[in-house]
């Protein structure tokens, strides 16, 4: 990472020069959250918005912009990077007001600046082909989905009868919902103040017990809103804050419960704002990303001794390694392709391979027996993901049950737009600009087998 800050902060290079290095990084693994900050910091403050929406912008379109560019050349660069600098290109010359000549040049001096000086020729005969022909391009480009080929295969065969609609709301940006932290203040309370400091914004309904959350309806730093170093709010999606509602009839005070794979730490605060538990564990494998479950605790004023976050293999581990004898509730956000979240983390359509599926699904399995054997008779298991894929949804509760003749089937109680009651469980679907993003939820309860 240091050597990508070096290379961000070199000002001999414009912001298209950067904005086409950081695509280069995350088709080589990178991910889009580890480089947007050290992008946007390396950018005069004229050029933030232009750089923040360039980025974003074409890793949204990239399989639209690509099938274009795969129309028009003849022999496909082996640099990658040149292929990006052209995916660059065409996203400001169709979806951008920039004028198309500042368009050209300045994308190919940008590969000039990044030593690529062999692709100029290259990047400039496509760009200027397709600007003088910009209206038939730009239909071309608006069609349909952005998905690399298996996930929309994929996506057509689980969700045919809303596929045309849900490709083509994956390549929207999402919206900014906020929790609020409900020991501090009411959701009409916190509306109020928004309204009072004139940030847009709008009270929507949760679905679930007449919960509501709030989005925002206008651009806003999300440090800048009101109170929030005072732990009055949580920026999570709706559809993820579906979690602690879902639990409303299953967590007695004297409760017990594990949050597994909990980082970043949204469902582990929501549960403790929420719920007045006897003991909270929250377990994730990733040390640095536990890191911020302890500073959301600090921020959101959730520190106690009832809870404990722990460095762990959900795989593996064992509640006896903190001397419980088994958990009454489980809630398990579990490891997934991420598809649901595309809209708000558009670098997971270029990183995803098909193979991932498999790999996930056999991982998932794996959590989620050992889950079971943490699990009281008695308890209940909140199965959660932000995937669109019914192998790590629905077939896998159905594997499951099948596996395990103790686990009960919870009905679960949503009203929602765009939800889709499964064989067991539900989807929540990523249909509509203002929506929540894609969730899935079942419930099982671990049945008391006769002796």
């Amino acid at each position: 990472m240091s050597e990508i800050f070096k290379k961000l902060h070199n000002k001999k290079l414009s912001s298209r020069a950067k904005v086409i290095f950081v695509i280069e990084e995350i088709l080589q693994g990178q991910s889009l959250s580890s480089l947007m900050d050290v992008l946007l910091e390396s950018v005069d403050d004229a050029d933030r918005g232009f750089a923040h929406q360039l980025l974003l912008g074409t890793l949204r379109q990239w399989w639209a912009l690509t099938r274009i560019n795969e129309s028009l050349i003849e022999k496909m660069p082996t640099d990658q990077g040149l292929f990006v600098a052209l995916n660059v290109g065409l996203y400001q010359l169709l979806y951008m007001n920039t004028p198309d000549y500042a368009v050209i040049n300045d994308t190919v001096q940008a590969v000039k600046s990044l030593e690529k000086e062999y692709g100029a020729g290259l990047v400039n005969a496509i760009l200027r082909k397709v600007a003088k022909a910009n209206a038939k391009y730009a239909k071309k480009v608006s069609k349909n989905h952005s998905l690399p080929n298996w996930l929309a295969k994929q996506l057509k065969q689980d969700w045919a009868d809303v596929y045309d609609v849900l490709g083509l709301a994956l390549r929207e940006p999402a919206s900014i919902f906020i929790r609020i932290n409900s020991q501090k203040c009411s959701v009409a309370d916190y509306s109020a103040l928004l309204t009072k400091q004139g940030i847009a914004h709008s009270v929507v309904e949760l679905g679930a017990s007449g919960a509501q959350s709030i989005r925002l309806d206008a651009p806003i730093k999300v440090a800048e809103l009101p109170h929030f170093a005072d732990g009055y709010i949580t920026v999570q999606d709706l559809h993820a804050q579906l979690s602690a509602w879902l639990l409303m009839d299953d967590v007695p005070a004297d409760a017990a419960v594990l949050d597994m794979c909990c980082a970043p730490g949204g469902k582990t605060t929501h549960l403790l704002e929420m719920f007045h538990m006897k003991q909270l564990v929250a377990i994730d494998n990733d040390a640095k990303r536990l890191q911020r479950v302890q500073q959301n605790l600090e921020r959101l004023g959730l520190v106690d001794k009832s809870v404990q976050v722990i460095t762990a293999d959900g795989t593996a581990w064992q509640s006896s390694d903190v001397g419980i004898d088994g958990f009454d509730v489980i809630v398990l956000d579990a490891p997934c392709t991420a598809t649901g979240v595309i809209r708000r983390h558009p670098d997971i359509a270029l990183l995803r391979q098909e193979a991932d599926v498999a790999s996930t699904v056999a991982l998932q399995a794996k959590i989620l027996d050992n889950a079971w054997t943490n699990l009281k008779a008695g308890g209940v298991l909140l199965y959660v993901t932000c995937s669109l894929l019914k192998a790590e949804n629905e077939t896998q509760m159905l594997n499951f049950v099948n596996r395990h003749p103790d686990a009960k089937v919870l009905p679960l109680t949503l009203s929602l737009d765009n939800q889709f009651t499964q064989q067991i469980g539900h989807q929540c679907l990523p249909l509509n600009a203002g929506g929540g993003d894609g969730f899935y939820y079942a419930k099982l309860q671990k049945a008391v087998m006769p002796s």
